[in-house]
């Protein structure tokens, strides 16, 4: 008799203080299935930096090194433009970058209001019509919160007066731009991921107390759909109705409260508990091994030995190219010259041939096994286009083909490598899949059977989510009156 008041109690004033952000987290879904939190894409950042002018070349990465002081060791170094000058950009195993000229080795260290005001005109985003203007430098603002941009800080804002309003955020440590924006894009997410994440820039900013703050709530979420789904079947009766045949004992809002959520009781849940999932709380989806150790057993290494880098024979390079990357696979060097998104090229040696695409495979194959070399390779396959476990979303690029390698070790690994280029793209484990159903599956309904049929998928989770908002409402009026009694 205690525990049944109880209960009541609990799932009357979670839903009080609940209701309103349920009815918000629907409504901004749906706004967020169209409206994504802005983003300079992978595709985006190519098609609007500015070609390379190799002409002006006169520097190796070897000698441009020689510039910084600071660090001796790179992972990664890639040829591309500051403005329309060359510039290498070298990046330590700390995931710090470094930029030089290629033309005359000087160490990129920032620049004033006029030079980003003169990156924006360069860039492809300067149309017809624009006039860059500078705005303001910042650390960060509501659409720079992301910590994939901590290592580009501070920011540099443009604003470049077109027609849609258009504004470039440019680094202040790379001198390029790494984050755009529109206006009506701006506007939409203040209706949607800024309401959907609980994400104003005052709370993101403080990523520890933002992650308990989401966590937290979510969980009281989860409490609230129980003991509502758990109060709801006790209270329905169907073999022995309520006076007048009625099988709820509410009526009015009451009644359309406790009918529509036990309806959409498994999708309310199921949502909620995926936004808790969205944060793997706790260390839920952490792998038990680090995926380093095994690439560096691919590439031979996480640091480039600059001397031995094979250079291009710029004079023979196809025009415009974009940029020109260095890579290592089994401890031996190449480049990718990227034209495009979709079209690049490898090599091993100065100068470029048919055969080089052919070599590049036979060291991946040669490769692959060493990633796990204790663990039976169990197949490789190529992936031609998306599946449950290998597509994009949230305008992340996922290139085509692939190689996926399946070993079979205690996480069943898996790994997925680009047969352009030969870098390994990402790792899938047990724990990445759990993630990919209890988070992905569940919350966006992302399954390829939908995506692939569009707009089937579009109407189902527009239909859930109103359903949910329709019940979310019958909350907020029941907390209402509840509140103003």
């Amino acid at each position: 008799m205690k525990v049944k008041p109880l209960l009541f109690l609990i799932h009357r004033w979670l839903g009080v203080g609940m209701c309103l952000l349920f009815a918000l987290w629907f409504a901004s879904g749906i706004v967020m299935m169209y409206v994504e939190y802005p983003e300079l894409t992978v595709e985006e950042r190519l098609e609007n930096l500015p070609a390379l002018e190799i002409e002006k070349i006169r520097l190796s990465p070897f000698q441009a090194s020689k510039t910084i002081r600071t660090e001796s060791a790179f992972s990664s170094v890639k040829l591309t433009s500051i403005t329309s000058r060359p510039a290498y950009k070298f990046e330590s195993s700390s995931r710090i970058p470094y930029f030089v000229y290629a033309d005359t080795g000087e160490l990129f260290s920032g620049f004033d209001e006029k030079s980003a005001v003169m990156v924006a005109s360069f860039s492809g985003f300067n149309k017809i019509g624009s006039s860059p203007s500078y705005e303001k430098s910042l650390e960060l603002d509501q659409w720079t919160v992301s910590a994939g941009l901590d290592q580009f800080r501070p920011l540099h804002k443009v604003n470049l007066n077109d027609a849609a309003g258009t504004e470039l955020y440019i680094s202040d440590k790379s001198g390029q731009v790494v984050r755009d924006t529109h206006r009506s894009e701006r506007f939409w997410n203040w209706l949607g991921s800024t309401i959907h994440w609980i994400y104003p820039v005052q709370l993101r900013k403080n990523a520890a107390l933002w992650n308990d703050v989401i966590v937290y709530i979510s969980v009281l979420g989860v409490f609230s759909v129980v003991t509502g789904g758990i109060i709801g079947f006790m209270r329905i009766r169907v073999r022995s109705p309520y006076q007048g045949k009625r099988i709820s004992p509410y009526r009015g809002w009451m009644k359309w409260h406790h009918i529509v959520g036990l309806c959409s009781l498994v999708f309310v849940s199921t949502f909620i508990f995926s936004g808790l999932m969205s944060m793997g709380p706790w260390g839920v989806f952490s792998a038990n091994t680090s995926a380093r150790t095994q690439m560096d057993r691919y590439t031979g290494g996480d640091t480039l030995q600059l001397s031995n880098l094979p250079l291009p024979e710029y004079s023979i390079l196809s025009l415009p190219l974009k940029e020109i990357e260095w890579h290592k696979i089994q401890n031996q060097p190449y480049y990718t010259i990227v034209y495009s998104l979709d079209k690049k090229e490898v090599s091993f040696s100065d100068s470029s041939n048919s055969s080089q695409s052919t070599l590049l495979l036979s060291k991946i194959n040669e490769a692959i096994p060493q990633l796990l070399p204790s663990s039976k390779l169990l197949s490789m396959e190529i992936i031609q286009q998306p599946d449950d476990y290998y597509y994009s979303r949230h305008n992340r690029y996922r290139p085509f083909p692939v190689y996926r390698a399946k070993f079979d070790d205690p996480e069943s690994t898996w790994y997925h490598i680009d047969l352009a280029s030969g870098e390994i793209v990402n790792r899938v484990t047990d724990a990445s899949r759990r993630e990919r159903w209890l988070y992905n599956g569940l919350h966006s309904l992302d399954f390829q059977f939908l995506l692939q049929k569009r707009p089937m998928w579009d109407l189902l989770v527009i239909l859930l989510s109103l359903i949910g908002f329709v019940f979310s409402l019958t909350s907020v009026v029941i907390g209402w009156r509840r509140l103003i009694r």
